[in-house]
């Protein structure tokens, strides 16, 4: 009997092994997709610490990357919108250089306080990005063809209203402040970051509306077939990107002092391969906030690493061409594992309702077979009874 028990016991544990292997190397296989970025990440600051301590491994430096950078983490994210229900938008550089252009001259050349300003400068930014989703969503127009449109349509009002030249008198210093004043030992451009972290984060990833964006963008039919508000959604998240973007350029603006006519699109390139890049980790093969942020400061850490060594500036734009490449292919490649794996358990699960199927099956004819049998039994036994 102990030698049955032992034996029965030896089964489960090998029956367990294999899934206990499986599970195992599921884990590790999903921590190192989710933290990847962030290992390649601490490994450019240890290097480049170690081969620049002394210009690169400084808190000067780190803070500079930090809030040279703002800028395009609000691109970046405010991006997320428009590519998580599907979109493109190549109209947030040329809002973010309107943004800038108007709050400075509305102050400088218009005489408006800094509040006014401001209000007036996102109602702005927010009517051009509820103009691209109503020319997506209305007339049918291609979002990346619409917004192209609708940012060299904006590059031209910058220019126009500027005069081509930089305006830098008569800006409040109150309105300077807004980006450099420190709190709490961090400047307050940062704490902005980190605020609109946290809103993305939330609203993406604990509210319904972000599940519902990511349904539109996964599958548009089926949203509208369950009841989502396609186009709404669409023109939301076209005027959250432009919106996002527009509070971007009021803080370079507040940084600089000043209003620059030929600033914005230059930050572009860099938000598309932050966002594709971020796809890649924390929620590998989806648009996500945390690791659109990642990836803005790997490539800004790498870029100033190179900076460091001696690289020329030039290597900036190599890096942000590269970025962009290789966080389009890792995140498509993603998305295939994804469903791939999908298919993989959905099949496992089939297969195994399959078998529990045919075991009822064959257990049903035996357990049959053998109540026919103790019947038979039965009724011979009240035969011989009946002789005797």
């Amino acid at each position: 009997m102990p030698a049955s028990g032992a034996t029965s016991g030896e089964a489960v544990a090998t029956a367990l092994k294999p899934s206990s292997r499986r599970a195992l190397v599921s884990l590790a296989y999903r921590l190192a997709s989710q933290l990847s970025l962030v290992a390649v990440l601490a490994v450019l600051v240890i290097v480049f610490s170690t081969l620049r301590p002394e210009s690169f491994f400084t808190g000067a430096n780190f803070e500079g990357i930090g809030v040279n950078q703002i800028v395009v983490v609000f691109a970046a994210i405010g991006l997320l919108a428009p590519l998580i229900v599907g979109e493109l938008d190549l109209s947030i550089g040329y809002v973010i250089g309107l943004s800038q252009a108007m709050v400075v001259g509305l102050m400088a050349k218009e005489g408006l306080s800094v509040p006014v300003a401001i209000t007036l400068t996102l109602v702005a930014c927010l009517f051009v990005g509820l103009v691209n989703g109503t020319l997506v969503v209305r007339l049918g127009i291609n979002s990346l063809i619409t917004t192209l449109a609708v940012g060299s349509i904006l590059y031209g009002v910058v220019i126009w209203y500027t005069g081509g030249t930089v305006i830098s008198e008569n800006v409040p210093l109150s309105f300077q402040g807004i980006a450099n004043n420190d709190f709490l030992s961090l400047p307050l451009a940062i704490w902005y970051g980190i605020a609109l972290l946290v809103v993305f984060e939330v609203l993406l990833s604990f509210k319904p509306l972000g599940r519902r964006m990511y349904a539109v963008g996964g599958n548009r039919r089926a949203a509208e077939l369950v009841g989502i508000r396609v186009r709404a959604i669409t023109v939301g998240a076209f005027a959250a990107s432009a919106l996002v973007s527009g509070i971007g350029g009021i803080i370079i603006a507040s940084r600089l002092g000043s209003a620059q006519p030929e600033l914005g699109p230059q930050f572009l390139l860099p938000a598309y391969a932050a966002a594709f890049l971020g796809a890649t980790t924390i929620r590998p093969g989806r648009f996500n906030p945390l690791g659109t942020v990642v990836a803005v400061y790997l490539v800004a850490v790498l870029v100033a690493g190179l900076q460091n060594v001696g690289v020329p500036s030039w290597g900036e734009y190599m890096v942000d061409g590269a970025a962009l490449i290789v966080g389009v292919a890792l995140a498509s490649w993603l998305v295939k594992l994804r469903e791939e794996r999908a298919r993989r358990d959905q099949l496992r699960v089939f297969e195994e309702s399959a078998r529990e199927v045919s075991a009822g099956l064959a257990a049903g004819p035996a357990a049959s077979g053998a109540a026919s049998g103790s019947s038979g039994e039965h009724k011979l036994g009240s035969r011989e009874v009946g002789k005797t």
